[in-house]
C-alpha cells in the first residue's frame, strides 16, 4: 500500500511537499478505513478549483504512467515557474511487510533520469542517465544502454519476468498493474468503454452479484435482445442494457441517465480493487452521482477492500465527514501563487471526533475555502 508521496517541483508543487497516508491516533472508522496491515485505505483531496488537487492525483498516477507508457513527455510534469529544471517524485510503499522507497528524478536540461529503489533501506536499484544496476540477492543486472524515456525499473521488470526472485518487487509490480487512474470526460462521465470492455471480457454476472450486494436497484445485461414490462429491445450489436429491479424495462446505454452511466462505469474498478490489491485514483469523484450514492461507494470500498486504496478529488462537501473519511484521510490543498500548491491534513487542525467537519470546512476553519466576490 502507498504510505507516502513526496513531490518536488512537480506540476504546481514547487517546494518539497509530503502526503502522508499513515493513520494518526484518531479512533474514527478504524475498523473500516484502516487496512489490516495498518495503513489508510486512501484519501480525499479538497480545495478550490485550480488549487492543485488534480496534480496530487497525477503525482500518484505518474508511477502508473511510467509502467503503462513506454515513452512519456517528462517535461510536461515540470513546474513552469519552479526552482530549476528538474523534478523529483518519491513513493513509499508497504508490500507484504516490506518497506519500499522508489525515487525518480528528471533533469530537463539534458533529459536524464535518475532512479533509486530501496527495500527495507537496502539499495537494490540505481540508475543515472543510461547506466542502471539492479541487485536482487546474489543476482546483479547491469544495463549501460538505457533509453532516456523509459524507467529502468520497468525495463528490469520485463527483463526478469516481474522479479520472480524478489517477493517485494513482484508484489509492487502487481500492485501497480492492478491500479487505475480515472478522470471524467467533458460530460462528466467515466469512459463508457470501461463497462463494455469489462462485459466483453468477463461477462456481467460478477458485476450483478456485487450490485446486488451493494443493494443497487439495477441489474445489467450485455446483449442484443432484451425485454421487460412489455418493452422489447433488439439490436444487431450487443449493448449494455440497464434494468431496474423495481421496474425492469430494458434501457439501452445511450438512453440511461448520466449518473447511472458514471456509477456503472466506475463499479468494475471498485470490484477489481476489492479482489486484487491496488489503487483506484479518481479525479472529480462524485460527478453526476447523488451525494448519498457517492458516500455509499466510499463506505462500500472501505468495508470490502482491505489491501487496496482509493484516492479522489471531489467538490462533494458531504464527503468531508467523520462518517465517511477520517480527518487524517482528508487533505486540504491550496494554491499560494509563486509558492505553488501546498497541503495539510485536516487531522493537523486537531478537530474533535464529534465535530462536523463539513460545517467547519464551509465556515473556513480549515482554510482553503474558495472566496468568490459577490456579483
Amino acid at each position: 500500500m502507498l504510505k507516502k508521496l513526496v513531490l518536488t517541483n512537480f506540476l504546481s508543487f514547487v517546494n518539497r511537499t509530503e502526503f502522508d497516508f499513515t493513520p494518526t491516533k484518531y479512533g474514527i472508522l478504524s475498523n473500516t478505513n484502516i487496512s489490516s496491515t495498518g495503513f489508510l485505505k486512501g484519501g480525499l483531496f479538497i480545495g478550490p478549483n485550480a488549487s492543485g488537487k488534480t496534480n496530487v492525483l497525477k503525482g500518484i498516477a505518474f508511477l502508473l504512467t511510467l509502467f503503462k507508457d513506454e515513452k512519456i513527455n517528462y517535461t510536461k510534469y515540470l513546474c513552469l515557474w519552479g526552482k530549476g529544471a528538474s523534478f523529483e517524485v518519491t513513493y513509499s510503499f508497504d508490500i507484504a511487510g516490506n518497506d519500499i522507497e522508489y525515487t525518480i528524478t528528471y533533469f530537463a536540461n539534458n533529459r536524464k533520469l535518475e532512479e533509486k529503489l530501496l527495500i527495507n533501506q537496502e539499495e537494490v536499484l540505481t540508475r543515472l542517465g543510461s547506466e542502471g544496476k539492479l541487485t536482487i540477492g546474489t543476482q546483479t543486472i547491469v544495463n549501460s544502454n538505457l533509453d532516456s524515456g523509459t524507467i529502468f525499473l520497468r525495463t528490469a521488470a520485463f527483463a526478469t519476468g516481474n522479479f520472480p526472485d524478489s517477493p517485494a518487487l513482484r508484489g509492487l509490480m502487481e500492485f501497480i498493474t492492478n491500479s487505475v487512474y480515472l478522470s471524467s470526460d467533458s460530460s462528466g462521465i467515466l469512459a463508457t468503454k470501461d463497462i463494455e470492455g469489462y462485459a466483453e471480457s468477463n461477462g456481467l454476472d460478477k458485476v450483478n452479484e456485487y450490485l446486488n450486494d451493494f443493494n443497487y436497484d439495477f441489474t445489467l445485461e450485455y446483449t442484443n435482445e432484451s425485454q421487460g414490462e412489455g418493452i422489447r429491445f433488439k439490436s444487431d450489436d450487443k449493448q449494455i442494457v440497464y434494468k431496474r429491479k423495481s421496474f425492469p424495462i430494458p434501457m439501452v446505454q445511450y438512453l440511461e441517465s448520466q449518473g447511472n452511466l458514471s456509477f456503472t462505469c466506475l463499479f468494475p474498478h471498485i470490484i477489481d480493487a476489492i479482489e486484487n490489491p491496488g489503487m483506484v485514483i479518481i479525479d472529480e469523484f462524485g460527478n453526476s452521482l447523488h451525494n448519498g450514492l457517492a458516500e455509499k461507494v466510499i463506505h462500500y470500498f472501505m468495508k470490502k477492500a482491505d489491501q487496496s486504496q482509493i484516492f479522489i478529488t471531489s467538490h462533494c462537501t458531504n464527503l468531508i465527514s467523520n462518517s465517511v473519511f477520517r480527518p487524517d484521510q482528508i487533505n486540504r490543498v491550496i494554491f499560494e501563487g509563486r509558492l505553488g500548491s501546498s497541503t495539510k491534513r485536516l487531522s493537523d487542525f486537531k478537530p474533535r471526533e464529534a465535530q462536523n467537519l463539513e460545517k467547519m470546512y464551509l465556515s473556513g476553519m480549515f482554510e482553503g475555502l474558495p472566496n468568490y466576490d459577490e456579483i
